[in-house]
């Protein structure tokens, strides 16, 4: 039981950093360029203070509520997942657990507390993609190590099952 506590704990802590330093990014964000774009990295990499009052990539504008349903819904999901298969979770698994947590919990302050998400992350300017912040950062990446972290698994464990079908074929031949 202790080791599961400390796993707890050590979820939390990740999860409380990086919600500081998404918080600390957009603040700066909302003081140093509200007002102007700066450029970091020519055509590459700009930061454009955005008010972001949908959900992913901007989509369904003016949905607050219904965002912020969603948002606990599926943190609570995560969290529900964490406490039930606590046991089972490896640092892995808690490093992309942390990320997805943090973002999403960052993103639902935003919401909560100024109306919308601050964005400030514009990648290509001269394209459209959209402008995100570094909770939109930790989300993508954590579902994306998962999906990979699920792959992996799902490869390793169909290797094993082959090689299990061939070693009682080499003993039935």
């Amino acid at each position: 039981m202790e080791k599961n506590k400390k796993k707890i704990i050590i979820i939390i802590c990740i999860v409380i950093i990086l919600i500081l330093i998404d918080q600390i990014t957009k603040v700066y964000a909302i003081d140093s360029f509200k007002e102007k774009i700066l450029e970091i990295l020519p055509n590459i990499l700009n930061f454009n203070y955005a008010e972001n009052r949908g959900g992913a990539f901007g989509i369904g504008q003016n949905g607050a509520i219904t965002f912020i349903i969603s948002n606990i819904i599926v943190l609570g999901l995560i969290v529900r997942f964490v406490i039930l298969q606590i046991e089972r979770i490896d640092k892995k698994t808690m490093i992309i657990v942390s990320l997805v947590l943090a973002g999403g919990i960052s993103n639902l302050i935003d919401r909560l507390f100024r109306g919308f998400v601050v964005d400030f992350l514009q990648i290509f300017p001269n394209s459209n993609f959209p402008i995100f912040n570094l909770a939109d950062c930790f989300i993508v990446i954590g579902w994306i190590l998962l999906a990979l972290l699920f792959a992996i698994h799902t490869w390793k464990d169909k290797r094993t099952k082959d090689n299990n079908i061939n070693k009682v074929d080499s003993k039935v031949e």
